[in-house]
């Protein structure tokens, strides 16, 4: 389980969080919503320790990832996977090259260890026999399941993605919500999804936060989502329905 406790984080003065507490459980799909520049990045970039909260802390269980050193930081990430945005392959390294790499960074693996996990890795996300491709070979997809495949490389206990079905078609986008699904039950992984797509949040969202100009007003479930009585979060679900809806009338 991750823990965050009254988490603040500004910027040149500004905040950005303010007094975030919230809980990730193992086994479950956690989805943080919000707008565009409500902080749900900001909050995921504190998770994994790409910025450092100007107070509170977060919690991996027992361990205070706050307080740790570069050196105990170092290790446990190898604890975590990250799914990017935009994949963030590399374009000049093949598939294989590309799931290696926190193999190659964190591990002293032999060559025949990690081409093993490789073809486990690529086998989950049903891309066998691609190690060879490079990204520009690959649809938007098979980009994003090679980066699920790079993410679960270590066999990590904590799982971060950030908008995973950025730039997908509807149907693409399901694979890939129910992908992280599947992955997150099967090894019991903590997955913490940043997402704006409200049809994620209806498929895999387990348990969801939203995050409205740096506040966390909401806590629950995907089935309680459509009771609550806080009106930006209606908004919110309101205008992500209604640009759907357009957009498929196009």
């Amino acid at each position: 389980m991750i823990e965050v406790k009254g988490l603040y984080k500004e910027f040149d003065g500004r905040p950005v969080l303010e007094d975030i507490n919230i809980q990730f459980r193992d086994g479950e799909c956690s989805l943080i919503i919000g707008a565009s520049g409500s902080g749900k990045t900001v909050l995921l970039k504190n998770l994994v320790g790409l910025y450092e909260p100007d107070k509170g802390d977060i919690l991996y269980g027992d361990r205070n990832f706050t307080r740790m050193k570069f050196g105990e930081r170092k290790l446990f990430r190898k604890e975590m996977g990250m799914l990017f945005q935009e994949s963030a392959l590399f374009d000049f390294a093949t598939v294989e090259e590309n799931i290696m790499f926190p193999m190659d960074f964190f591990t002293d693996w032999s060559l025949e260890q990690k081409l093993d996990r490789v073809n486990f890795c690529l086998k989950r996300v049903n891309l066998e026999n691609s190690n060879k491709l490079y990204p520009a070979q690959l649809s938007g997809g098979m980009q994003k399941r090679v980066g699920i495949a790079r993410a679960i490389a270590l066999n990590p206990k904590y799982l971060f993605c950030d908008e995973p079905n950025s730039g997908l078609d509807p149907t693409t986008a399901i694979v890939i919500d129910r992908l992280i699904q599947e992955i997150t039950q099967e090894y019991k992984i903590t997955t913490v999804v940043n997402t704006h797509d409200m049809n994620s949040v209806m498929e895999i969202g387990d348990h969801i936060g939203f995050i409205h100009k740096g506040h966390l007003l909401w806590e629950g479930s995907n089935k309680e989502i459509m009771d609550t009585d806080c009106q930006p979060l209606n908004d919110f679900v309101f205008a992500n329905n209604l640009a759907r809806q357009l957009k498929r009338n196009r």
